[in-house]
């Protein structure tokens, strides 16, 4: 094995067996019990628990907090959105609506995805999918004339 000098702020942490790269944030426990950050070579956890509707299992390798399932929204083109509890409602014209966010603190990445009908003079109205994760902006106009625009 060849030892190489590094930066301080580069040193990972040897913690438990296992060796954590600096800056690494890891869940450990079969209970998701600590969630543990390596910083300078040094490793520092805190009490961490999942939340109400999360269970703790391994998912590709990684321990973590996952949910106990899933749903599903949708939106059609003339103005019909189905929620994720089930619900479905109708807004024939113009309007901006968030589909889906992430709201107060959370563990998961922060995510918001809107939704603009655009009136288009003769055309009708253009669909806007706005999708926004971690400072990253997405835009997704549709025409009715089948034409998809991502990003201008």
């Amino acid at each position: 094995m060849d030892w190489v000098c590094v930066r301080h702020s580069d040193c990972g942490c040897s913690f438990e067996g296992r060796y954590y790269r600096s800056g690494e944030t890891v869940i450990l426990d079969n209970d998701c019990g600590r969630r543990c950050s390596c910083s300078f070579g040094s490793m520092t956890c805190l009490s961490h628990r999942c939340g109400p509707l999360e269970s703790c299992n391994v998912e590709d390798g990684e321990r973590g907090c996952r949910p106990n399932s899933y749903a599903t929204c949708w939106i059609r083109g003339s103005g019909s959105y189905r929620t994720f509890d089930g619900l479905t409602y109708q807004y024939p014209g113009a309007c901006r609506l968030t589909v889906s966010k992430v709201i107060g603190s959370s563990n998961q990445s922060q995510f918001v995805v809107t939704t603009e009908r655009v009136p288009r003079r003769q055309q009708g109205f253009s669909n806007v999918l706005k999708i926004e994760a971690e400072g990253t902006q997405v835009s997704i106009e549709m025409a009715p004339s089948s034409k998809v625009q991502v990003n201008d």
